[in-house]
């Protein structure tokens, strides 16, 4: 008989951008891969006891309303744990998360000596799960030192914002972790000690850690449930998401190169038909907001010698998605042009604008 392998989800440290850690465990319910072992540090702790307690509805309810009065007060933090407490007590059961089949941890920092305490539930005393909890999450200066006991703590993020090491003591074979792109401080050495990691971070920014606000935690919770899903192969894609095969490598990076530069949203599972129909409305629709200024544009490169020295000082105003419609337009009335100003100096110049162009041109998204 095969040993039983177990999973680990390891939730780092972020703030606000904690909603894309739902967005994971969203996608992992959906793939019906077991959760054995729950860890995390700050905005990581919490989703962590939430997942603990299998409460996945109330996390997306919590988050979908959740704004920044309600966890911060404003300006430097005047109370200890500020209004963060009386919310964690209204979601967190610690019964719940203690009788739970699976394993939970955190990672706080005690002051001032800066030594890391990694705790296990059985390492917590009872009835103090929330205060602990709250230890990890006390970033400064949004709030202050949490007082346990006589003992201070602050964010766990300041010594392991992504602790890994806790799945490995736990036994854990396979290990996935989410990574929130935050200030904290990531250790290596258990990064690559582990066998079977799948680390999940996003190629978008999340937003800022300190503010909270609905309507962007249900964009990023959207793009951890897509993230996901592509790092376990079921969709292509790096910024956008594809079904598999609809593009090869190349095209690929050449479509999401547009999609960047034209603002197409990535929380969308695009078909190859509706991503083109998206981008060529987009690209039309900005096309006549700023017909004047390819006017004036085109005539100046007509009326003088540009050497690819000046084209920095004269494309300065210019914003990267006019540029690429200007390389498109270029490459639509000179097909066939060799070594000219445009093909050579500005394609290696404008790199991804041109590579965005010339995918405009080949797909015609631009008549």
């Amino acid at each position: 008989m095969s040993k039983y392998i177990k999973t680990a989800l390891i939730l780092g440290g972020g703030g606000a951008r904690g909603a894309y850690e739902i967005g994971v465990w969203q996608a992992l319910r959906e793939m019906d891969i077991p959760i054995d072992i729950v860890a995390g540090t700050s905005v990581g702790a919490i989703n962590g006891a939430m997942i603990a307690q299998n409460a996945f509805d109330l996390s997306v309810s919590l988050w979908e309303q959740l704004e920044t009065s309600m966890v911060f007060e404003p300006g430097i933090a005047k109370k200890e744990d500020g209004p963060l407490k009386e919310l964690l007590f209204q979601y967190i059961d610690e019964t719940a998360v203690r009788n739970s089949k699976m394993e939970y941890g955190l990672v706080t920092v005690e002051l001032p000596s800066l030594a890391p305490h990694y705790l296990y539930k059985e390492d917590i005393p009872r009835g103090k799960l929330v205060d602990f909890i709250l230890a990890s999450s006390s970033i400064f200066p949004a709030l202050r030192a949490k007082n346990i006991d006589n003992v201070k703590y602050v964010d766990g993020g300041y010594i392991d914002n992504l602790p890994v090491d806790m799945a490995l003591k736990k036994g854990a074979g396979h290990i996935v972790a989410v990574d929130l792109n935050s200030a904290g401080l990531i250790r290596k050495d258990p990064l690559k000690e582990a066998d079977h990691l799948i680390r999940i971070r996003s190629k978008w920014d999340l937003g800022n850690i300190l503010v909270f606000k609905g309507s962007n935690a249900m964009r990023i919770m959207r793009l951890g449930y897509l993230d996901t899903l592509k790092k376990f192969g079921f969709y292509d894609g790096s910024y956008y998401c594809f079904p598999k095969g609809i593009f090869n490598k190349r095209t690929l990076e050449a479509a999401e190169t547009a999609g960047k530069i034209f603002g197409l949203n990535p929380a969308h599972l695009y078909s190859n038909s509706v991503f083109e129909r998206s981008l060529k409305e987009t690209v039309q629709a900005y096309r006549r907001e700023i017909e004047r200024e390819m006017k004036d544009f085109s005539g100046r490169i007509k009326n003088r010698k540009i050497l690819k020295k000046d084209l920095p000082n004269l494309l300065q105003k210019i914003n990267e998605r006019t540029l690429t419609l200007i390389i498109a337009d270029y490459l639509i009335q000179h097909p066939s042009t060799q070594n000219t100003l445009l093909t050579n100096s500005m394609l290696a110049l404008f790199k991804e604008e041109s590579k965005a162009a010339n995918y405009l041109v080949k797909k015609g998204l631009l008549s």
